[in-house]
């Protein structure tokens, strides 16, 4: 599995759940401690990430169960296509393969069924790993706020990993009046 950066982590905990606008179901969130000096700010996302950097993820169940899923389909297909009769074996298949299709061909099929795993994985890492981060920042005094449409905007004008975007979050994230008016009440 690929390590995520330390530095990484921490921009994805000081940032709201960056998305693309057109993904985005919810409005954007960030997390929030009222009076937290920016030193502290950042310390505490940096400390959260680092919680996180040897964390052990699995793939959900379900995951799991669809990924078998997808390969009995891609199998009993090719079975179908390259296995000739109803008792065709899984060799007759494989040779059948290895002659109808050259190495970049099995290469490509490969490839495409990692790039699946691949998708299908990241969201279970993702939210695990999201989950570590969230329990950590509570454990400190954080709490959610929704980010509002200008400063969504605002936000969006400044490079990830500047010290100007940790700034401008670090203004809204730890003002009062800001977390009494956006703060999400979690259920």
């Amino acid at each position: 599995m690929r390590r995520v950066t330390r530095n990484r982590m921490a921009l994805l905990l000081l940032a709201p759940m960056l998305m693309p606008a057109g993904a985005i179901a919810a409005p954007p969130t960030s997390w929030a401690k009222a009076g937290v000096s920016l030193a502290d700010y950042a310390g505490d996302a940096g400390a959260c990430a680092d919680a996180t950097r040897d964390r052990t993820v699995t793939v959900r169940p379900e995951t799991a169960q669809a990924l078998d899923a997808l390969s009995s389909v891609d199998l009993a297909m090719i079975l179908r296509t390259y296995g000739g009769g109803g008792d065709a074996s899984a060799q007759m298949a494989a040779a059948n393969i290895g002659m109808h299709h050259d190495a970049a061909n099995v290469a490509r099929r490969t490839a495409n069924f990692g790039a699946k795993y691949q998708a299908m994985t990241r969201s279970d890492v993702r939210a695990q790993l999201q989950a570590a981060l969230d329990q950590c920042l509570v454990e400190r005094g954080y709490v959610r706020i929704m980010l509002t449409q200008d400063q969504v905007r605002g936000l969006a004008k400044l490079s990830r990993g500047t010290a100007e975007r940790t700034a401008y979050l670090h203004a809204i994230d730890s003002d009062p009046a800001v977390i009494a008016v956006q703060r999400v009440i979690e259920e």
